[in-house]
């Protein structure tokens, strides 16, 4: 009885998980938001260790999201300056970056073979766009684990691309405001051929 009860927790907890969430104000700089792992996000302050239950909790969200289960490791975090993040990934997506018109503004990449987050050194985690980008590069790491296959690198990146816009929708926010990326722009980087 005991087991079912504790089966009934975590179903309701999944449920709960995977409902819409709002961020309630605490005052006019900080925000929380309490996802299913049941660890609390704080919106204007530094993340202290953004590896452990700050990207669990991230990928829980991830995963109720895609209906998918969280995989069973979670990649690393590595900071890098911001033009070692660029120069590692125009390594692994040159053609992509190639489209981009001026210099592309790379904030982050998943490596899967090491796995791996790189960021920027100056990411802090305090805003949801800092967070988002988590978001986005957690949503590479669900389709490397659970072997996604797309026609093209430019289409994997129109879930991570949706998911990273419904995470900072919670907040107010939007791709194109945080990070200048309009529906063209998005239609570009996530079309195979254009």
């Amino acid at each position: 009885m005991e087991a079912i009860g504790r089966c009934l927790i975590a179903g309701a907890a999944a449920l709960v998980s995977s409902l819409p969430l709002e961020a309630r104000p605490r005052d006019e700089m900080i925000e929380r938001l309490r996802l299913g792992s049941g660890f609390e996000i704080v919106i204007g302050e530094r993340q202290p260790d953004p590896g452990g239950p700050l990207l669990e909790a991230l990928a829980i969200w991830v995963g109720a999201k895609l209906g998918q289960p969280v995989p069973t490791s979670l990649p690393r975090l590595v900071f890098k300056p911001a033009d070692q993040v660029t120069v590692l990934r125009f390594k692994q997506y040159a053609s992509e970056i190639m489209q981009q018109q001026g210099r592309p503004n790379i904030v982050s990449i998943y490596d899967a073979r090491e796995n791996i987050i790189y960021l920027r050194d100056t990411w802090s985690g305090a805003t949801a766009a800092d967070l988002s980008v988590l978001v986005h590069e957690l949503v590479h790491h669900f389709q490397e684990a659970h072997q996604a296959r797309f026609e093209c690198d430019a289409a994997r990146e129109a879930k991570a691309f949706e998911l990273q816009e419904k995470w900072l929708r919670l907040f107010g926010e939007s791709l194109e405001e945080e990070f200048q990326i309009d529906p063209f722009t998005l239609l570009v980087r996530t079309s195979c051929g254009m």
